[in-house]
């Protein structure tokens, strides 16, 4: 796609508002830019006290490293030192760094992106390093804060060196507006909120109080380019909640002043109005990407541990816990909705825990509410960090219930548990994160995923496989004529949108129906059933035109599928087994996919950046039968 042609598309999603908010920014970065001083320099002008700061940051940020058990000690350690030996974990791989990390290189390729200013840098470009996120990825903050944390849990003094070292380092190199890391208000935030507990974890580390003019300069220089490009209009989804929470937490740390009481005022007010425009107020997250849930979560924690949390965003928040517990299955598998980029802000926990169980175990300790339950020690290791004690055990939710707001049914049976898609596309005009799943289907076998989603996998640094993985044919749902539900114009831009929603339900007998206007004037239908050891999905369109329609059944890659009859098919583990079962369907072709690449059929990301084979089971009539108007086609998934 042309940049003309998607510069165009982009400003058709946006308001008169957001264009006058756009405008308006342009002019002030010509004519009154933020002054192109040293981090010193910006530290001078707002008079901070290194040694006011330091008691401010210990005081307002508690943290107990001894409460830690030592099981996720000694992984926090082990993790840490082979940091020391610079080797690094990036969205899954193993990286080696340099030493310190060059911070403009993309790791997994080897490639750096240009030495400039950030206003010639277009970071949406895929051909001068890759995708921008495996570069910001590093520059979060987050290797420090590692290295800060084993100073704590140790007292060496080699992990604060070290940590103080990079984190200097990444201030020389890094010039305010200067380089690929100042293209990102997020990516400011989650690194200002990072270096914050980095700072904490050394407070009593005697050479940090003569570099605290460079850090703490640095810091609201960070806070000062936020304010400046907060997402406005059709870009405020989770970024705007980031941006927010980051000035709420400086605007807290900072010593009281005209530049710290602006900061909170305007972070903590963004923050409860975002909770309820981005929750609704069943407590499913408006942008459809369950993915991002605990990293919004996480942004909510670390404000809130500085000041009273008003009870409407209690209550949201709070709801989408609920909402968490009530859609994770038996082995703690939460559905890949929409998209996912294991997204984190300081990471306190080690690679064993699960984001959905650490974070929403900790924030469900600050709410006073039901957690999500622990599987494994790690699991509670951020409640920990942050509070000393542990949260109760916690439980799953396994009552059938509508979320009419959000647009999702769960169903729980004795055996079967499903989730049934009949909600909006996405947050806003641009509906960002959100999938073209409409009427998808996700569900688990005796606690263990059998139909799942087919994940995310890339973002900007592969259009192709980008839009696959958010397009219809990868989600358990139907499609007419090919075509995807919903009009992909970007990697984060949607043109027209499918519409959806329930026309009936009874969750308590096991069932609910919905809708969606994707194909108007052909409207789908989709009925869900728990009906013992049966789960059995019923589709109907009307009115029937004649066009192919096409099914998709995506697989975990655990299980394996093969014909067995006309229209039966036995999916198995080597422990457990079902059948599927499809009636009454003539004239059809049914074809397995595993692994594929000339179709991208057959692929699962379990996270960002990977894919692995699975089975998909690909069902397509032409024309559409009679019969598929009035009685519908059943699909019976029988364990």
């Amino acid at each position: 796609m042309s940049s003309l042609r998607w510069k165009l598309r982009r400003l058709r999603a946006m308001g008169a508002s957001e264009v006058a908010t756009r405008a308006w920014r342009m002019a002030q970065e010509r004519f009154k830019p933020l002054p192109k001083e040293p981090p010193e320099a910006t530290w001078r002008r707002y008079g901070v006290d290194a040694h006011q700061w330091l008691e401010i940051l210990t005081q307002q940020l508690p943290l107990y490293p001894d409460a830690l058990p030592d099981a996720e000690r000694g992984r926090l350690l082990a993790e840490t030192d082979a940091l020391l030996q610079r080797q690094w974990t990036l969205f899954g791989y193993s990286v080696q760094l340099d030493d310190p990390p060059c911070w403009r290189r993309n790791y997994l390729l080897g490639k750096d992106w240009m030495d400039a200013p950030a206003k010639q840098i277009d970071y949406r470009r895929i051909d001068v390093a890759g995708g921008v996120k495996y570069v910001w990825e590093l520059s979060r903050g987050q290797p420090m804060a590692r290295l800060a944390q084993a100073y704590a849990l140790t007292g060496e003094t080699r992990y604060a060196e070290k940590c103080l070292a990079w984190l200097l380092d990444w201030v020389e190199r890094n010039p305010r507006g200067w380089g690929i890391h100042w293209t990102s208000a997020l990516e400011h935030a989650i690194r200002a909120l990072a270096w914050l507990y980095s700072l904490r974890l050394l407070a009593d580390f005697p050479p940090l109080r003569e570099q605290m003019p460079t850090l703490g300069g640095a810091l609201i220089q960070h806070g000062e380019f936020i304010e400046r490009h907060m997402s406005p209009g059709s870009s405020a989804n989770n970024h705007l909640i980031g941006e927010a929470a980051a000035l709420a937490v400086l605007g807290s740390l900072l010593p009281d002043g005209a530049l710290a009481s602006r900061w909170r005022r305007v972070g903590y007010a963004t923050l409860e109005r975002e909770a309820l425009r981005q929750f609704y107020p069943d407590g499913v997250n408006a942008e459809q990407a369950f993915g991002y849930l605990p990293f919004v979560w996480e942004f909510y924690l670390h404000a809130y541990r500085l000041q009273p949390m008003p009870d409407a965003v209690r209550e949201r928040l709070t709801r989408s816990i609920e909402f968490v517990r009530r859609v994770m299955d038996a082995s703690g598998y939460v559905p890949q909705v929409g998209d996912e980029d294991d997204g984190t802000v300081v990471p306190l926990w080690s690679a064993a825990a699960d984001r959905h169980r650490v974070v929403g175990r900790a924030l469900a300790q600050m709410l006073r509410c039901e957690p999500p339950p622990a599987l494994t020690d790690a699991d509670d290791s951020l409640a920990q960090w942050l509070t000393g004690g542990t949260p109760p055990e916690g439980s799953r939710l396994v009552e059938s219930r509508l979320y009419p707001d959000g647009g999702y049914a769960v169903l729980h049976g004795a055996r079967w548990q499903a989730l049934f898609d009949a909600g909006p596309l996405g947050l806003g005009s641009l509906a960002a994160h959100g999938h073209a799943d409409a009427l998808a289907v996700w569900a688990s076998l005796d606690g263990k995923p059998l139909l799942i989603d087919a994940g995310t996998y890339a973002y900007h640094e592969d259009p192709e496989w980008r839009d696959h993985f958010r397009g219809t044919a990868a989600h358990n749902t139907l499609a007419l004529n090919g075509e995807n539900q919903s009009e992909i114009q970007g990697p984060f831009l949607w043109g027209k949108k499918a519409r959806s929603r329930f026309t009936a339900s009874d969750v308590s007998q096991g069932w609910a129906e919905g809708m969606t206007e994707a194909y108007l004037p052909d409207i789908l239908c989709r009925r869900v059933q728990l009906n013992g050891d049966a789960l059995t999905i019923t589709d109907r369109i009307v009115p029937s035109k004649g066009q192919s329609v096409q099914w998709y059944w995506r697989f975990h890659p655990d299980w394996q599928v093969e014909p067995v009859g006309e229209g039966v098919w036995r999916i198995t583990d080597g422990t457990r087994a079902c059948t599927l079962t499809v009636r009454p369907l003539a004239g059809y072709t049914a074809r397995l996919y595993r692994g594929d690449e000339a179709t991208r059929l057959g692929w699962y990301s379990p996270r960002f950046g990977h894919k692995v084979p699975c089975t998909t089971l690909v069902v397509e009539v032409s024309p559409l039968p009679e019969s598929i108007e009035e009685a519908g086609i059943a699909w019976e998934f029988r364990a």
